[in-house]
């Protein structure tokens, strides 16, 4: 394949030929990306890079001599390269993930192993997209996109007025790499009578966000649920989206005050899945009293078209800082847009909501005794 000055070049850590034949097919087919190198052990792994000088290393989990701690230690102070961790689907765990993070990876992804499993395509397809989104670049056109979303935004500001849904406080949280972690850390400080209904979406392969649901219950009086048709949007409840599927809330039929969950076929424009840009733009444009989007820690620009809606339609946008973030890239395309609101360090954000729903309920209380 011939390699273009633009293309993304990645270099293949894997010791089986075969793999690196079936991930050479992969990432060769996709626009915009070409093979830079191979490396069959950690040790040519190190070699390599300085010779091949790739944009994003795709490393297999089981490297042989390759003791992670050590070796992307060396990446990261020697050649800083972003690091996309493949493994087998039962190597997969929420544990996995945070570790990796914690090592400074960037993505975990499923490895692509034979065309024969039902999913390989599917699989293909989010390895693809994970080595665009590491070298997605930072300076996107806001403006281009603030222009897109003005006429749906036009459009629905004059919609005619609903009564008042159950849920008069929603917030919505998106993150990605190291989002586990932040979100764990949130829950543990929330308030235990929280008068809103919290929707997170984290970008997390398909059946590991039920995990995430699991251990997140056991931080908190909140009741939590993995997201599922019809899920009610109650105070007191938070709703993780399941991976691998595109989350959002609709009015129940015959009953608009209320709101469900539901799930959208819409392709997102990040491809992500969960798409945070999407969850929070059917809350930005429903008929929610108060919305609060969040956006903390993760790779790529997911979240920034929902926050931007969120932002025009009178809601408040949080985003968290660099200092705190492990990857500082979903929450920097928000502040660089210039529609956050607050930027604050993870360790601040929990008393922020807390103090943010009390206060709304405040108001909600004097606006229903006038």
């Amino acid at each position: 394949m011939l390699e273009l000055a633009t293309d993304i070049k990645v270099m293949i850590a894997d010791q089986s030929s075969h793999s690196r034949l079936v991930l050479e097919s992969i990432l060769n087919d996709a626009e915009g990306i070409c093979v830079a190198g191979f490396a069959a052990d950690g040790d040519e792994l190190l070699k390599s890079l300085k010779e091949q000088e790739p944009h994003v290393i795709l490393v297999n989990y089981d490297l042989p001599k390759n003791n992670r701690l050590f070796t992307f230690k060396r990446i990261f102070s020697e050649i800083p390269t972003p690091i996309v961790l493949m493994v087998k689907r039962e190597q997969l765990t929420l544990d996995l993930i945070q570790e990796t993070t914690a090592l400074g990876v960037f993505a975990v992804v499923l490895k692509p192993e034979n065309k024969k499993y039902p999913d390989y395509r599917s699989i293909a397809l989010e390895l693809v997209t994970k080595v665009k989104a590491v070298r997605q670049t930072i300076n996107w056109d806001v403006q281009q996109m603030l222009a897109q979303l003005q006429q749906e935004v036009e459009t629905a500001k004059n919609k005619a007025e609903l009564p008042a849904p159950m849920v008069d406080t929603v917030i919505v949280i998106g993150a990605s790499t190291g989002g586990t972690q932040a979100i764990e850390h949130i829950v543990k400080h929330l308030a235990d009578d929280l008068q809103a209904s919290i929707l997170v979406a984290v970008h997390l392969p398909a059946g590991f966000t039920k995990s995430l649901a699991e251990r997140l219950q056991g931080y908190t009086r909140l009741t939590v649920k993995e997201g599922r048709q019809g899920l009610l949007l109650k105070p007191n409840k938070l709703i993780v989206a399941p991976g691998g599927r595109n989350m959002v809330i609709q009015p129940v039929m015959g009953n608009a005050a209320n709101y469900k969950i539901s799930f959208s076929e819409e392709i997102a424009q990040t491809y992500d899945k969960p798409s945070v840009d999407l969850l929070m733009q059917s809350v930005a444009n429903s008929n929610v009293k108060q919305v609060l989007g969040i956006i903390l820690t993760g790779m790529g620009k997911d979240g920034t078209i929902g926050a931007t809606t969120i932002h025009k339609r009178g809601g408040v946008v949080v985003a968290q800082d660099e200092a705190s973030s492990a990857i500082f890239g979903m929450a920097k395309s928000v502040i660089d847009s210039g529609i956050s609101h607050h930027v604050l360090p993870l360790s601040e954000i929990p008393h922020f909501i807390n103090s943010y729903v009390a206060s709304q309920n405040t108001v909600s209380v004097a606006d229903d005794t006038l």
